[in-house]
């Protein structure tokens, strides 16, 4: 529950606009659920890093975290984020799915 929390906490942040301290409750989050596996709570957490480095202006580092949360989500078959990453996808100009595979190969 400790990787949950933080997660959420760090949304309160994102949502004032202190990103910095949201991105320090991610990174948080994120080693905490890869140290005991928990996938789904990873591909959430690295989606939701994805976002904070989108509002922080880097664009190339957001869609490097996406494209992270887009291979478990793929593996896990976890759809939630499989969906959301579809519609960030049309976002950002691509067809839906295929723009995580072909930034894949691009990166």
């Amino acid at each position: 529950g400790e990787g949950a929390t933080l997660n959420n906490i760090s949304q309160i942040y994102k949502a004032r606009g202190d990103y910095d301290s949201a991105l320090r409750y991610l990174e948080q989050s994120l080693k905490i659920r890869q140290a005991i596996g928990d996938k789904s709570g990873e591909c959430s957490t690295l989606f939701n890093i994805g976002h904070i480095y989108r509002a922080n202006g880097d664009q190339q580092q957001a869609q490097l975290m996406w494209q992270k949360a887009y291979k478990i989500a793929q593996q896990i078959g976890y759809k939630a984020v499989l969906d959301a990453l579809d519609n960030l996808a049309k976002q950002l100009g691509g067809a839906g799915l295929e723009f995580w595979e072909q930034f894949e190969h691009d990166s």
